[in-house]
């Protein structure tokens, strides 16, 4: 029987909340290799498993899910390749339940930290999540759009609890995003737009691959995250949630107004 297909954007989005880290407990170890050489790349090294299998007779299967529940982040678990191998293995240990548990442990773990690390946020940070973001050659929209209450954009756009809490937190640093943006804006005029219309296009590509709502906020960050360089950090993760959720508040991202409207 085929295996039912993990998304790109889906992967990214374990990825994004395991911190690039195994999720398997006492074990945390990197799951990334930095470059020693100009000409080499950043190499990922961890590998995405189900909990419950992605096709019939494989480990933990359930057959009353549906395919793209199979897929989902939330039937996906970050692990290093020794831990993705035993929890295939030994399955009266690594049961459903077991599984579950130690990947919310893991992710509220890494939440934890990137949020106790936005006050660390600087400039240097927030470069190295816009630079990549914005020096491309996206067309800009010079249209006025005139920006909502939060609360009012965060139940248009559908999104959750948890979400709106990292958007909370992420508007903690809207002062210093926007100094930032200002600052970058008088050597790389338009700087702000075109930076914004990046953001657009990674929008636009998740919601073409399905995402919507909570995953597709988080997708961005994942986006924005896996290109701000090679290093991946609690403070770089809080800078990109603070970009992330400031052009959130500015309603450059997401839906703006109801479609009745």
């Amino acid at each position: 029987m085929a295996r039912d297909p993990v998304k790109a954007a889906q992967a990214k989005i374990v990825i994004q909340r395991s911190g690039d880290r195994c999720a398997y407990p006492d074990c945390g170890i990197e799951l990334s290799i930095d470059a020693r050489a100009a000409d080499d790349e950043h190499k990922a090294v961890g590998k995405v498993a189900h909990i419950c299998a992605a096709s019939e007779g494989g480990p933990r299967y359930d057959a009353s899910m549906t395919t793209t529940e199979r897929g989902s982040a939330d039937n996906l678990i970050y692990l290093c390749g020794p831990h993705h191998d035993v929890i295939d293995t030994q399955l009266h240990a690594h049961t459903v339940e077991f599984l579950r548990n130690l990947k919310a442990k893991h992710e509220r773990t890494v939440a934890r930290a990137m949020s106790h690390a936005m006050g660390k946020v600087g400039f240097d940070d927030l470069e190295l999540v816009c630079q990549f973001l914005g020096m491309g050659d996206e067309r800009t929209d010079d249209a006025i759009v005139i920006p909502i209450d939060i609360k009012d954009k965060i139940e248009l756009n559908s999104l959750g609890p948890v979400t709106e809490e990292r958007i909370r937190i992420g508007l903690a640093k809207s002062d210093e995003v926007e100094d930032f943006i200002a600052a970058i804006s008088n050597i790389r005029p338009n700087f702000g737009n075109r930076l914004a219309a990046r953001f657009k296009r990674e929008y636009y590509g998740g919601f073409a691959d399905g995402l919507s709502g909570d995953e597709l906020f988080e997708y961005i960050c994942a986006v924005a995250l896996e290109n701000a360089g090679p290093v991946e950090t609690d403070t770089l993760r809080a800078a990109t949630l603070a970009t992330v959720a400031y052009l959130f508040q500015l309603c450059e991202l997401f839906e703006h107004e109801s479609p009745a409207a």
